[in-house]
């Protein structure tokens, strides 16, 4: 195939890629979002059986509440982060592994929350996906600590800060929400009262954390440091040292080519500009791109 035969140089465009999860996803919640308004305004109760309920929980509900949010602000700050982590997460990890993270941060926050309130009232529920979207956002982030990245608090205030003080911050208010509002809050204690009351389920928030840092761990596995290793004791200094010849990489624009190798990596090249453009090209493989048109020509 010649670069004449080509979609984009017979003006056609070139096959569009599929829909990522992370997007089939915001759309699922989207639409649950609007089954909730229709319940709400035909004064329904079609999905009352997702929500998980602390009295009665129902073995579904452990994953059903996550597809229901507490309002439109509820559900925009969630798909915000889920967009952009969950993006990071499937490109970096798979779609399988994005998936794997998003339900059991939703799955580990539901018990997180669950176990919080053991011994207390019982009479709270909990919806949203919160707790798998802040694992995400830790199996996102935890190898980029030092980069930095701009927020719009409010949706008009920049910020700038690294990644690392925005995991700081955010399991710092996530501890604090925790025991000074959302513990304190689910029980009659004395002698320790919520210091305000903001009707977030900062539990579930905590176990998205947990979660995520133990996924991330999970998927650099190979970086850890095995306790079984043995120290190789060092060779006699008496002892010829072996001799290794590390093998040159040969550069493959000096090999020789037939004319069906290099039309072969010509369509190599030409099918990258196809996915991604000119501009995916480096600078040695755009070299190589004119010498073969030229040899080709």
């Amino acid at each position: 195939m010649g670069i004449g035969d080509r979609a984009y140089m017979r003006n056609r465009s070139a096959p569009r890629e599929p829909i990522s999860l992370t997007a089939w996803t915001v759309g699922v919640l989207v639409a649950f979002f609007v089954l909730n308004l229709i319940q709400e305004s035909a004064h329904a109760d079609f999905l009352g059986w997702m929500i998980l309920d602390e009295a009665a929980p129902r073995p579904w509900q452990w994953l059903t509440h996550a597809f229901l949010h507490e309002g439109f602000w509820h559900l925009l700050g969630n798909c915000l982060v889920l967009w952009w982590t969950g993006a990071t997460v499937e490109q970096e990890h798979g779609p399988a592994t994005f998936l794997k993270v998003l339900l059991g941060g939703a799955l580990i926050g539901a018990v997180t929350w669950f176990l919080t309130g053991l011994g207390g009232r019982h009479d709270g529920f909990i919806i949203g996906i919160s707790g798998g979207v802040y694992a995400l956002m830790l199996v996102a982030l935890l190898d980029k600590l030092e980069h930095q990245i701009t927020l719009l608090l409010f949706f008009f205030l920049p910020v700038t800060l690294k990644v690392r003080w925005l995991l700081i911050l955010t399991a710092l208010f996530t501890l604090l929400g925790w025991g000074f509002s959302e513990l304190p809050g689910r029980h009659e204690w004395h002698t320790w009262k919520p210091a305000w009351h903001d009707g977030i389920a900062h539990s579930a928030h905590l176990g998205g954390l947990i979660f995520g840092w133990l996924a991330w761990r999970y998927l650099n596995r190979t970086n850890w440091a095995p306790s079984y290793a043995q120290v190789q004791e060092p060779m006699p200094t008496d002892a010829p040292s072996p001799a290794f010849e590390t093998p040159t990489e040969e550069d493959p624009s000096s090999r020789p080519l037939t004319s069906a190798q290099a039309r072969a990596e010509l369509d190599m090249l030409l099918d990258k500009i196809s996915a991604g453009g000119f501009g995916s090209l480096t600078a040695g493989e755009t070299r190589r791109l004119e010498e073969l048109s030229a040899r080709l020509r």
